[in-house]
């Protein structure tokens, strides 16, 4: 007969394990190729709000002519932009922690298809900031609940390849939104970006109402119970073809809807583990928005045979980089799990799994991107000040896009790891840092560009980001402590639930 010490364990620890030790069922009822499509689909989707971050920047100058308006006014609208991004997914990642993945997702893009409609109507820079907001509340959540999604689908032996694939819909968005906006914006004008928008986004809520089912795993268990149904799936039940026991099954084993607390994701700062991994995915991610969010105007000054479709392209390059670098992180990241578990059973059979140094697992090679990430970003001003010719900037911008796009795939990982069960609301407050502090660095870098030059900003930046390795060193030495206190006191929570 189980302890009450084990059965609490393997409670709070479902999500860790690949078959759950008390029900004897596999972690997913889905096969590999619907979680492909999942994945496909999700990925897909989170790849609309960097999209629409970025699909305009080419368009700046246009909007600025447009509206008679400054240079601050229209970079005014990618910081309310960012700032919305950082706190909306606080409120919808708490409901999709807690009434499904789905209807929230569909929630999202319809509120966002409703914001690109009123963008591309918008008759003065007043309504354009307000859909702009509308629109980022739309938009952004779908990053924190495509994870929620992943996390309820995937184990930790695989997480590391999923998320290193989903992360590459989050950065595509650099990689090809600027060719298509700088493209949209010089032949058709810049009010057809958002028609585009509107086109790829309504793609997305079809795809995600016909093909993606309820994952949340207090609902559906591990896929096999039945809420928030598929079209199919209502089809499917009326006719008889699914489990009706399995479904009660999984209704009484979870009786109670998770309780809303829209303050979650802001609790999720006190846990110090946590702060510190969003600290340096925060910061990391600021360092390449400084690139992004200045190469518009840099590139025009620097190099103006350019058109704003020659601007556009220039984006491939970091975005390229971006992609190349997580999903390569990714596959590196199953291999360092699976390396470290198994050193760890062998020294420690008896040992909990939530034992296992996951810190070490997920940091094991990081210094690859670290060093490729902020040693090129130091240098990568000066080129500017130095009048290096263009492909050596593109050159340096792909290998910054390579290490920051592992980077994030490892942070975005690891969050996962420390709370799973919950990755949409982790995410939510993933998203929320790093994008406030975007926001900062949009707001900050045309004037420190103006005052010290891109060769001393660029500098500081990368300084910046060579002293947030401490925040590694951090969790390797006290990182195993935390989690191991917070572990206990989930089991004490749970202990005393069990004996009121």
């Amino acid at each position: 007969m189980p302890t009450i010490h084990s059965s609490l364990t393997n409670s709070t620890l479902e999500s860790e394990k690949e078959i759950d030790k008390e029900q004897n069922e596999p972690y997913s009822i889905f096969s590999i190729p619907q979680q492909v499509v999942l994945l496909g689909i999700t990925a897909f989707t989170a790849m609309i709000s960097p999209l629409t971050a970025n699909i305009y920047l080419p368009a700046l100058n246009q909007i600025e002519q447009s509206f008679n308006i400054s240079t601050e006014q229209v970079n005014l609208t990618i910081t309310v932009y960012m700032i919305f991004q950082a706190i909306s997914p606080t409120f919808w990642g708490t409901l999709a922690d807690s009434i499904g993945r789905r209807p929230i997702l569909m929630s999202t893009m319809t509120v966002y298809c409703g914001a690109c409609i009123g963008l591309a109507l918008a008759p003065n820079y007043a309504s354009l900031m307000i859909f702009r907001m509308l629109q980022a509340f739309g938009s952004s959540s779908v990053i924190a609940v495509g994870a929620g999604v992943l996390g309820d689908i995937a184990d930790s032996k695989k997480r590391g390849s999923y998320f290193g694939v989903y992360s590459i819909g989050q950065l595509s968005g650099p990689v090809y939104g600027p060719v298509v906006g700088g493209a949209i914006a010089q032949n058709l004008g810049w009010r057809w970006i958002f028609w585009i928008l509107l086109i790829i986004s309504a793609t997305s809520l079809v795809a995600v109402g016909l093909f993606v089912p309820e994952t949340l795993r207090s609902l559906v268990g591990n896929g096999s119970g039945y809420a928030n149904p598929t079209p199919w799936q209502w089809i499917a039940r009326r006719r008889g073809n699914l489990d009706e026991r399995r479904i009660q099954e999984i209704k009484e084993r979870n009786p109670k809807r998770t309780r809303m607390n829209f303050l979650k994701p802001f609790m999720y700062l006190l846990e110090p583990d946590v702060l510190v991994t969003l600290l340096y995915n925060g910061l990391h991610y600021t360092g390449i928005y400084c690139s992004l969010a200045s190469m518009t105007k840099q590139f025009s000054i620097h190099f103006p045979f350019l058109s704003e479709t020659n601007i556009g392209l220039c984006y491939l390059s970091q975005g390229c980089g971006s992609i190349l670098g997580s999903y390569t992180r990714g596959k590196i990241l199953d291999y360092d799990y699976k390396k470290v578990r198994n050193a760890f059973r062998e020294k420690h059979p008896d040992r909990p799994e939530w034992d296992m140094p996951i810190f070490k697992a997920r940091f094991r090679t990081i210094y690859v991107n670290v060093v490729m990430c902020e040693v090129i970003t130091i240098f990568y001003g000066w080129c500017f000040e130095w009048n290096a010719h263009l492909a050596v900037i593109l050159v340096l911008q792909f290998f910054v896009g390579f290490g920051t796009g592992g980077i994030m795939a490892t942070t975005q990982t690891l969050l996962i790891d420390l709370f799973p069960g919950k990755g949409a609301s982790i995410t939510a407050t993933n998203n929320l840092v790093r994008c406030i502090l975007g926001a900062i660095a949009t707001v900050c870098i045309d004037p420190g560009i103006s005052g010290i030059g891109m060769g001393w900003m660029f500098t500081i930046v990368g300084l910046i980001l060579v002293i947030s390795n401490i925040c590694i060193l951090v969790l390797f030495i006290y990182g195993p402590a935390w989690r191991r206190n917070r572990i206990d006191r989930q089991l004490m929570k749970e202990k005393e639930k069990m004996q009121a």
